[in-house]
């Protein structure tokens, strides 16, 4: 049976979490960390205001037991929210819908449903990764000049917020993947890393709001959320093992997948290769390791998995047209 949480529930286990000590979190500047209390699974969230009314949460996490949020009412105020599933999902039923919607792994989700009650369910044992971006309404008349071109239902939205509900569900394209996987690298510290998520987070929402003008792109070929899972897993062996990475037939065994299905998706998903991948992941690894100056080129070669100083030069040298001793100057 599930169990139902309203937000004051929530805030009382973190409050007990807190003061027991418990609970792993942080907060520096305009961004917050926040590991998941075993009350409520297992996994970590994190935010950041990117400016006044604009905000990207990330959460990654997966439920001991059936959990069932409950929302008493959203805000008249609420702001404009785009939902993207890499993983896992949940059931919404809201009261100002036709009826229960499932949210599934690969697809997105725009929605404003002011004064309405919600439920969301979310399945115990099933990994979840969900980003979030909020976007006060004035900061989307701020953005765009074209908001006569978009659909009816988006476009009351925008001109009458207090009495329009919308929900419009979308496939995530591979180029949406492909900056919500950068994204959950979160890379850089401080400013520039807040500039460069603010970036990322724009460019989603021109690729979200020009789908939403003209339409979905051509369908590719669907991938069953299972098997969307198991790239995931995929990709964090894959992290995990950068430095020794499996072999593609090792790979695919330990994820349950064929190594041609393990292919397609990985393309079709994060838009590149899996070694494709594997080699984005090092070149911006040593990227970081460069910014801290604690280690030398053969060092962080090393670091990311090449044995051979002149072999990671020259795929870093194709990577970013720089060798790895101009870097710094170059983005100084």
């Amino acid at each position: 049976m599930a169990k139902i949480l309203t937000g004051d529930e929530v805030n009382g286990i973190l409050s007990e979490c807190r003061a027991d000590g418990c609970l792993t979190e942080y907060t520096e500047g305009a961004e917050s960390f926040i590991q998941t209390p075993p009350a409520l699974g297992q996994g970590w969230g994190r935010q950041i205001e990117l400016r006044p009314g604009l905000t990207l949460s990330v959460i990654d996490i997966t439920k001991h037991q059936n959990h069932v949020y409950k929302i008493q009412q959203h805000s008249l105020s609420m702001p404009l929210t785009f939902n993207y599933y890499l993983a896992g999902g949940c059931q919404v039923d809201n009261d100002g819908l036709t009826g229960a919607e499932e949210e599934i792994a690969g697809k997105s989700y725009l929605y404003r449903v002011p004064n309405t009650a919600e439920l969301e369910a979310y399945p115990a044992g099933k990994r979840i990764c969900c980003f979030q971006i909020r976007v006060a309404l004035e900061l989307i008349h701020g953005f765009c000049d074209r908001i006569h071109e978009f659909p009816t239902v988006l476009r009351n939205t925008l001109e009458h917020p207090e009495n329009t509900i919308l929900y419009h569900p979308s496939r995530i394209t591979p180029a949406q993947r492909q900056i919500l996987q950068q994204i959950l690298e979160w890379p850089y510290q401080g400013l520039a890393r807040q500039l460069y998520l603010e970036g990322k987070v724009l460019e989603l929402l021109a690729l979200h709001f020009n789908q939403v003008i003209i339409g979905s792109p051509q369908r590719s070929t669907s991938i069953k959320a299972r098997d969307i899972d198991r790239i995931y897993e995929a990709r964090d062996i894959l992290i995990q093992n950068a430095v020794n990475p499996p072999s593609l037939a090792e790979l695919a065994h330990r994820v349950h997948l064929n190594e041609l299905k393990l292919t397609q998706g990985f393309k079709q998903v994060f838009d590149t290769t899996v070694f494709g991948y594997l080699y984005n992941y090092r070149m911006e690894q040593a990227c970081q390791l460069l910014q801290t100056g604690s280690l030398n080129i053969q060092e962080i070669a090393r670091s990311v998995g090449y044995t051979s100083r002149s072999s990671f030069v020259a795929a870093f040298k194709k990577k970013f047209k720089v060798a790895p001793s101009l870097y710094l100057k170059k983005i100084g």
